[in-house]
């Protein structure tokens, strides 16, 4: 690193202490380290901490040098020049200019040197030089106090060879290592996960469907991702055991399983939406439990979020008893038959509008304009509008941000986009214009609140699923943008929480520690963001605040106990706490994170990139089931005030 320059008369002292006369020594590292800030100077480079404290140092060095008896100068000189080095980088750190964060800052731009993360680290790596500097004071006292005839050249003295040079030379060696090493360790480490393929792969051939005997699988051939499922397993022997295994694939092929055993009642049928099993992937009766308590099972690859395959989704159920085995593969789809999907330009900018089978009734479909989170284009809303399209509303999936995995994207957003989507909506034949609701996740809910707060938007609800009671500050690739906003409005920025990205690094450098022990287990190292972000909401600066109680729609709701990516419970009362609509509503699931799907879907693995959601297991089943209700509950009574 650069700092190895600020060294340089350190490095010249070093040599010339054990081989010439001390004055000498001092006198030419200290005209070397003057002479330096003047050429700093002229060139008109800015001034750093350890060159200045360096010259300070050594003009005290020097003033010791010609004062002190040799005999006192060859036991105390190298303990007094190590306390120099450890108080120059200790002051620097303390006056908020650690002497690694000024060198490292000439080598990024302006974003990445006034970022959080940026700011821990450099921090944390100049506190490790403080360390090693004090140590070496440490060391270097011990010859002298422990042997007061000890001398820095007592070349034949074990005890002043090693505590005054091998020692603090090796501290300071290992701290050069690891400052020379540590950042592009941290890097390549940390983008590891990245590399996994998320090619979109074909739905296998399921296997034959199998009957064994008596034995018969009651499960529906054909279901929607928002329709309860069933499985029931009849003609079994009473008081034997049954065990059933639910398997199924993802959009990128990683294959998932659920398995539970059941004792056969009496009656001979064993349903799953009744029974408790004996012990298995679920230890609920839950008719959907051989959906949520799927977990990924692919040997080959590091877990993470299921996605479902577009249309279809091939789901196979096998029942086995110690009499024989029953097999039937079921499909959950999308969507309703007749259900069309198109695509749409609102603005330049891409959309999609799934309509309800068959013709619109008289004044057209109620509308939904649906907004994902910060993953951007319009992909993760397909089954969003699909269930909507198939539940009777006209719906529209708008892509407010784009998609990008290198480029900033959440940077001055037009809340404009967020009108436009809705009135886009409004302006379709099929679709009611006095009739609609938006419905937002996460980021997406961030924006569209604030939307609505700041201009009239023409809808009658809003439903926000993991939201935010503040605008944020601008995200990219890498974390927060410095000074940069998320938002814009009438073309000016607006007002930001900064979002204090330092709070993640202890978990980025162990992340990045044991990330091929992770990859090697087929173990994803995963971040929880929400320490940043309630950290940066106890500091929210007041024009920040979401300001919902302008929002004349009424509002839903919908959070999980257990968001690990935010504290969107806490900011869904908070910005309801602002209201005093009585229709509004907040639902919160124990056992849920911060993804809330409309439809049953796998509940391990609730993280995606390395990003932890929070929440799994029965919680995570519950809430998808339960949001599902909430939402269509909502738009109904929305739906019909807007009409009456």
């Amino acid at each position: 690193m650069g700092f190895i320059i600020g060294f340089a008369p350190w490095i010249v002292y070093w040599i010339l202490v054990g081989n010439t006369g001390f004055v000498a020594a001092v006198a030419i590292a200290f005209g070397i380290a003057a002479i330096g800030q003047v050429v700093q100077r002229l060139r008109g480079q800015p001034w750093r901490t350890l060159e200045v404290g360096t010259v300070a140092v050594f003009a005290l060095l020097l003033i010791a040098a010609l004062t002190l008896d040799d005999a006192v100068l060859e036991r105390w000189l190298q303990p007094l020049s190590n306390f120099g080095l450890f108080a120059i980088a200790a002051v620097g750190v303390l006056i908020g200019r650690p002497f690694v964060r000024e060198y490292a800052a000439s080598t990024v731009d302006a974003r990445t040197a006034a970022s959080g993360g940026f700011r821990y680290i450099t921090t944390a790596m100049t506190w490790m030089w403080v360390a090693a500097f004090g140590l070496m004071t440490v060391f270097s006292l011990i010859p002298p106090i422990v042997d007061g005839d000890a001398t820095m050249r007592d070349a034949g003295d074990t005890l002043s060879v090693v505590c005054y040079w091998v020692l603090p030379f090796t501290l300071m060696g290992v701290a050069g290592l690891v400052s020379a090493v540590f950042p592009g360790w941290f890097e390549k480490p940390s983008r590891l996960l990245e590399t996994q393929s998320s090619a979109v792969a074909e739905q296998p051939a399921p296997a034959a469907d199998v009957s064994a005997g008596s034995l018969e699988l009651d499960v529906p051939t054909s279901s929607r991702h928002d329709e309860a499922f069933s499985l029931i397993v009849r003609g079994a022997r009473p008081g034997s055991s049954v065990t059933v295994r639910t398997t199924g694939t993802d959009l990128f092929g990683g294959q998932w399983q659920s398995e539970a055993t059941f004792t056969v009642p009496a009656d001979g049928i064993v349903d799953a939406a009744g029974q408790v099993p004996d012990h298995g992937d679920w230890d609920v009766a839950d008719a959907d439990a051989p959906l949520w308590a799927m977990r990924f099972v692919s040997e080959d690859r590091v877990s993470d979020l299921f996605v479902p395959p577009p249309d279809a989704w091939l789901v196979t159920v096998e029942a086995s008893t110690p009499d024989g085995t029953s097999r039937r593969t079921v499909t959950r789809h999308v969507s309703a038959p007749g259900v069309s999907v198109r695509s749409l330009d609102v603005g330049g900018r891409p959309a999609l509008l799934a309509l309800p089978a068959g013709d619109a009734p008289s004044g057209g479909w109620p509308g939904v304009a649906c907004f994902g989170g910060s993953e951007g284009g319009v992909d993760s809303q397909r089954s969003t509008i699909g269930l909507l399209a198939a539940n009777g509303y006209a719906a529209l999936a708008y892509s407010w941000v784009d998609e990008s995995d290198t480029d900033a994207t959440l940077v001055n957003i037009p809340f404009e986009r967020f009108t436009a989507a809705v009135e886009a909506l409004g302006a379709q034949p099929s679709a009611d214009a006095n009739r609609l609701t938006a419905m937002a996740i996460s980021r997406g809910a961030e924006g569209l609140l604030a939307s609505a707060c700041v201009g009239e938007l023409p809808v009658a609800g809003l439903i926000l699923l993991s939201p935010s009671s503040v605008s944020w500050q601008a995200i990219g690739p890498d974390g927060e943008i410095a000074g940069t906003p998320s938002w814009t409005w009438n073309g000016g920025p607006v007002p930001w929480a900064p979002l204090p990205g330092g709070v993640l690094m202890p978990q980025l450098i162990r992340n990045a520690w044991r990330a091929h022990h992770d990859l090697t287990a087929h173990r994803p190292s995963l971040l929880r963001l929400a320490a940043a972000y309630r950290a940066g909401l106890a500091a929210a600066p007041a024009e920040a605040t979401l300001r919902a109680e302008r929002v004349t729609a009424s509002v839903l709701c919908l959070t999980g106990a257990d968001d690990q990516l935010w504290p969107s419970d806490e900011m869904a009362t908070a910005l309801l706490g602002r209201r005093s609509d009585a229709r509004d509503e907040h639902r919160t699931f124990d056992g849920a994170g911060h993804l809330l799907r409309l439809g049953m879907f796998p509940a391990d693995a609730q993280w995606t990139g390395g990003i932890a959601f929070g929440g799994g297991g029965a919680g995570q089943g519950r809430a998808q089931r339960e949001t599902v209700h909430s939402v269509l509950g909502f738009l109904a009574r929305t739906t019909a005030v807007a009409r009456a």
